[in-house]
């Protein structure tokens, strides 16, 4: 069962390591991003920050969508990582055992992040009008949206993120 998906542009790095993985104890952390998936050297190096201890796969969103659906991670907690939040809509819209997503710091198409555009939801976490939108579908049909860098950073509920949207 998928426990959380966070929007995390560096998808593995230190604080989902250490922060995140300890906050969730899953068994495995399964990262969901194609290009990842598809360049052997990107896999690898993701998979050697992994947390000892705690399985971690790489897979694209098709593999993930079978893995996630399918019997055999059924009693797993699964903790999900994918890069942004059209990824984090797609897997929610795919995987129904998919009921929190997590708003980190995504990078964008430049792999930096920018905040032209955006709205600061979270510290150091923007989104701009198009993603509130996605989210906003998916909180409406019942998945827990909320925005936090950290696990020990206070939590930014959906009705303080979409009170910034209000206009």
């Amino acid at each position: 069962m998928v426990e959380l998906v966070r929007v995390d542009g560096r998808l593995i790095h230190g604080m989902v390591t250490v922060g995140w993985c300890s906050e969730i104890k899953p068994h495995i952390l399964a990262v969901v991003n194609d290009e990842a998936a598809n360049d052997s050297f990107h896999t690898m190096t993701l998979k050697l920050a992994k947390p000892a201890g705690i399985d971690c796969f790489v897979w694209t969103k098709e593999k993930a969508i079978d893995r996630i659906n399918g019997p055999k991670y059924k009693n797993k907690r699964i903790f999900m990582t994918v890069a942004t939040v059209e990824d984090a809509v797609y897997m929610a819209n795919h995987c129904p055992s998919i009921k929190t997503i997590n708003i980190g710091p995504e990078v964008d198409g430049t792999k930096g992040r920018t905040i032209e555009d955006k709205i600061e939801i979270s510290h150091g976490v923007y989104i701009n009008e198009d993603k509130y939108l996605l989210l906003k579908e998916l909180q409406e049909r019942g998945v827990e949206i909320y925005a936090r860098v950290t696990p020990s950073m206070p939590r930014v509920d959906w009705q303080e993120i979409e009170k910034k949207f209000e206009k």
